[in-house]
This record gives C-alpha cells, structure tokens and sequence, in this order.
C-alpha cells in the first residue's frame, strides 16, 4: 500500500513524556509538487484543549517540534494540524502518557475481565447464573468500581482487557457442546459499533475508559473480526454475494468433511456465525472501517484480536496498516493476537507466522502455557521442558518486536487450579470441578503464578487466577468472581501472594525488563537471573519438590552479596561461584540485593 502523494502527511515520532512535561516533532510531508510548510499554521492541542507551544519549524524540510507542560496524570490524545503556504493541510494524532502505570506493554500486566462474569453495578458481587451459559449480570460500572476502589492497582495491573462489549442477541442458541448458550460472552457481534447496553452502553465504555485513563490504565478492546450473527445488518445486505464464507463449501468447523486443520479459514465457528471473507475487498474495507470507528470513538489504546488463526495472515496486517495509519497514525496502538495453538515447536511456528514489523505487536505464548501446566500443575516431566520450549520461544521470535504475553490460562481453557487439581477434565456441565482443600494444590498455583510473573514479558492475568478460582472446560472456566470476604484462607493467601507479586514487578526495573539468564532447569529444580546491563539484578528459584530440598546455583553473572528474598524476608549470600539456597516444598524465592527499595517486610 503506497501513500496517496497527492496529499499532504505528517508523520510522528515518538512521543517524549519527561515528568508533566510532553515534546512532540514531526515531519510535514508535502504533497507532490506542493509548497513547504507554512510556520505559522503548526498547531497541536490535547484533547482537553490544553495547547502546545511552537518550538521550532523548519519549513525547508518540514520538521517541527512542539511542547506542552503542566500535564495531570494519566493519557493525553494529542491533536496537531500542520498547512502548507497553498493551504493545503494534514492532521494526525497521537497519545502522551505522564505518569502511567507502565512504560511499555512489554513491561505491564494485562488483566482478563469477562464482563458478564465479573461484578455489577457498583461493583457488586454476583451471584451464579442459573446455568453456565445463562446472564450473570456483570457490567462496565462494574469494572469502574473495582478500579476506583483500587483492585487493580493492589494487583499491580497496567491494562484492563474487556470481552467484547458488541451488542449481542438475546436468544439462546445451541453450543458446540449441545448445550443451549447465550451471548453473555459477547462473541456474537450483532451490530457493527455501540455498546451493549446490558453492560451500561457507550456512557459507560466511555466512563470506564476515561476513569482507567486518569489513572494511567491502558484498555484492551477484544476485537471479533472473523465472523459476525445472523442477523448482523451486514450479513442481511450481503450474504450470497462474496462478503461471506457462504457459499456452495459453507461448513461448520469440526463437523463431518469440514475439517479444523483444512478448512480453518473458511468454515463458520457456528451455524448461526457467518464467516467473513476478508479476501473481498468490499468485505474486508467494512471490517477495517468498523475498528477504526471502536479506536476512535472510545479513545481505546488498542485490541485483543480473537481468533487469528480464522483469517487469512493478511487480515491482521491489514488490521495493523490501518490502526497505524488511518487512525490518526496512531503507532502507540497495541495488537495482541490470540494464535491458539497446541504445545512445542509446532505452537511456536504457528505463532511466529503472524509477528514482524507489518503484524501483530503481541501474541498468547500458548506453548509455554502447556509446559507451566505439564511441569507444575501436574508435576509431570522436568523443569528442562520448559526451559526448553522457554529457549525455542525466544529464538523464534528474536527480531520480530513483538512482545509475548505469559498465561496461566484463560476463558478458552481450564483453570490452571483444576488442573494441578486433577479434577478439570469432568464434563462442565455435570461433573464441574470443585474447590480444592488441599494447600499443596493452591501451592502449585502459587508457582505457576509467580512464574509467569517474574520470567520475563508481559504477564496476563485471567481474572480470578489471582486468588485460585476452579473451573474445567469452556463454560466452567467461567465462574462469577467472588467476594473477597467470601474467599477460602488458601484462596486468601493466594490473593495476597498475587498482589505481592504484582507489587514487586512494578517496582523491581529487573523483574519488568532484565534480560532473563538461565541458572538451573533440571529435575525438580529451576532458576534464573533477570539481569539489567549494570551488572545489578535479581535471582529468582523455584522448587516443585513435595519435601524440604536446596537448589545450588551455578554462578548468576550479578553482584555477588547479601540478597533477601522478596517474599519471606530471609537472607541469602550469593559469591562470585554461587550459592545453595535452601527450598520449603513447592515454593519460589525472588532473591534481590538487600539495598533494594523493593524489599519489605513480608
């Protein structure tokens, strides 16, 4: 895609945010054969209307740069408008963060909230469907509580990633499963743009995201491109016309002659979800044209892209081209792909597919989720398989600039609790799993999440992971979130250890951004440094052993000293040929200097 040189540009740099103080520079490009820039018609403002002072334009090459100072916290959508001396203009926008709660993706920690499922109103706590896939009620307000109440930020959070908010229908309709199902999830789009308004509607996304905004939260929008409902006015006017999949080899996936593997791109994910045909250009323009419209309507810093797989590669390239040019040019917006795929190398090539510079900015590190739930939720194999896929992982995606987003799990997939349970693989419908009683499976969980948390970029967090919620396949997975009061003491204990943990990443600079050094990954034992370029860093130790054990650590390439672990408070000299530390069953250490300002009293 060539740009139009008929017309006049402006193209960005990056933003620079120094305390309250927020530099913009720029380039005017010219349309071909037109004027220069015109100095005096350089002008930018934030949304609030807050002005830029002109610092300095260069009409010879058409390089600006502007400022603003006195910023409050939280996100600005900046707004600048340039003119050539024939009057010929370009606009363009961009967003400056003062104060934020993360400096990159790649440094946060994303949170997954299924809106139905998660509070009302008020940020009450909901009682359970009367089935699995019937409403629970849950809301935006709902969301906005919490975070005014300040949940998110115990958590360490720095984005909220919401299920769709599309207007869905109201009719249930039979699953996959033969169950009959609503759209409580939001995966049925039934209208192109506008807010359900069982979740509060377009106030409150705008309410949420302003509030989340001020507070320096990103939101995630969950973007469903690949199939829309029946009766989605789209469809009605297009059907049987190239928009759609409908044509004489229509199936659905997973049925008799229409397989997964085959016919992923073109088969409907249901009777009753119309696969869009993203290789018809009218179709494909409508799709591009609707997720413009969501980023700019609701000033969201980007989308979760469900499923990827389902569309031709070209289709979250074309997601990306246009997010980044169309809207504003906005290069800050964030696209995090959901590339479901199996284990191993296998997984890893999958989603290598869809990286790169013109491709998704993030994908799911699903491979590295089987490894967590086959070495730690179920004890099975050795720490050297995950370090292993770990090692594959971060080879395959050297140079693609994407950032992977570490899971326990998700929406998609049974609770990692059930699983270190052994009771996730009942029927959801008839034989749920329960609520363990066992602290040596809730000890398990507290590995897996510490892990996630401290090996590297950034960490999703599905809601209720953080305390230990149970559940087994899709729609079990999906619990209402419980009150806090009416947690169990392990589910208690976990809470409090997640909210430690988040703590510490968005404090420690070598949790969020340390190149990760590995130590030891055998039998029961694993280890690693996430190093900083000084030489300075942090050690982090896990044990999965069922009895008291010690790990010995080869030298870490940090300052040798005395280091504390974060979590316990005890003492541990690492020297210049290493250390043994000692190991309570199932438990993780995060070992940092003892001057670490991050260091507190457990």
């Amino acid at each position: 895609l060539v740009p139009d040189c008929r017309v006049p540009a402006v193209n960005l740099d990056p933003v620079e945010v120094h305390g309250a103080e927020v530099t913009v520079r720029g380039t005017f490009l010219a349309a071909a054969g037109g004027a220069s820039l015109d100095d005096e018609t350089v002008i930018a403002r934030t949304e609030e209307g807050a002005p830029f002072r002109v610092v300095d334009v260069d009409a010879d090459t058409g390089r600006f740069t502007l400022r603003a100072a006195g910023l409050g916290r939280g996100r600005h959508a900046l707004h600048i408008e340039t003119a050539d001396e024939d009057g010929l203009s370009a606009t363009a926008r961009a967003a400056a963060w003062v104060d934020p709660s993360q400096s990159s993706f790649r440094e946060g920690l994303v949170y997954q909230i299924v809106l139905d499922r998660f509070r009302g109103d008020g940020g009450a706590a909901l009682a359970p469907p009367a089935t699995p896939t019937d409403r629970a009620g849950g809301t935006l307000d709902g969301v906005r509580a919490e975070l005014e109440r300040g949940s998110f930020e115990a958590l360490g959070v720095t984005t909220l990633w919401l299920s769709p908010v599309y207007v869905n229908p109201d009719e249930p309709r039979e699953g996959r499963d033969g169950h009959p199902s609503t759209a409580y999830h939001g995966y049925w789009p039934e209208e192109p743009l506008g807010v359900d308004p069982r979740l509060g509607g377009d106030a409150a996304l705008h309410a949420l995201i302003d509030e989340a905004h001020a507070r320096g939260v990103r939101v995630l929008l969950d973007l469903v491109p690949n199939h829309v409902y029946e009766t989605h006015p789209r469809y009605l006017a297009h059907r049987g016309v190239g928009w759609f999949n409908d044509g004489p080899t229509q199936c659905v996936c997973g049925t008799a002659g229409c397989s997964w593997a085959t016919d992923i791109q073109s088969c409907w994910f249901a009777p009753y979800l119309p696969d869009v045909r993203w290789q018809s250009p009218d179709a494909m323009h409508a799709a591009l044209g609707d997720t413009l419209d969501w980023a700019t309507t609701f000033g969201v810093d980007g989308f979760r892209i469900d499923a990827v797989p389902m569309m031709p590669r070209a289709a979250t390239r074309r997601l990306a081209h246009a997010l980044r040019t169309e809207a504003g040019r906005r290069e800050d917006l964030f696209l995090l792909g959901e590339i479901f795929t199996g284990a191993g190398q296998g997984g890893i090539d999958d989603i290598r597919y869809f990286l790169g510079p013109d491709g998704l900015d993030g994908a799911f590190d699903f491979p590295v989720m089987w490894a967590l739930r086959t070495v730690v939720a179920h004890g099975g194999s050795t720490f050297r398989e995950l370090e292993d896929v770990l090692v594959a992982s971060e080879e395959a995606y050297r140079g693609s600039g994407a950032t992977r987003g570490f899971i326990l799990g998700n929406h998609d997939t049974t609770r990692f609790l059930s699983e270190a349970n052994g009771d996730a693989g009942g029927d959801p419908w008839t034989a749920p799993p329960s609520t363990p009683t066992d602290g040596a499976v809730f000890e398990r969980h507290r590995l897996g999440l510490g892990l996630v948390f401290t090996l590297g970029e950034m960490p999703v967090l599905y809601y209720g992971d953080e305390l230990g919620l149970p559940g087994g396949s899709d729609p079990d997975c999906r619990h209402v979130m419980p009150a806090e009061e009416a947690l169990s003491a392990e589910q208690a204990t976990t809470l409090a250890f997640t909210r430690r943990l988040g703590t510490l990443r968005r404090c420690s600079e070598a949790l969020r951004a340390g190149t990760r050094v590995p130590l030891v990954a055998e039998g029961d034992h694993f280890a690693f440094a996430r190093a900083l370029g000084d030489g300075t860093g942090a050690v982090v130790v896990v044990s999965r052993a069922a009895s008291p054990t010690s790990v010995t650590l080869p030298p870490t390439g940090l300052g040798p000293g005395l280091y504390a672990d974060a979590l316990s408070g005890e003492e541990v000299v690492l020297g210049l040929t290493g250390a043994t530390v000692a190991m309570a069953p199932r438990s993780l250490r995060i070992l940092l200097p003892e001057a670490s300002p991050c260091l507190v009293s457990p």
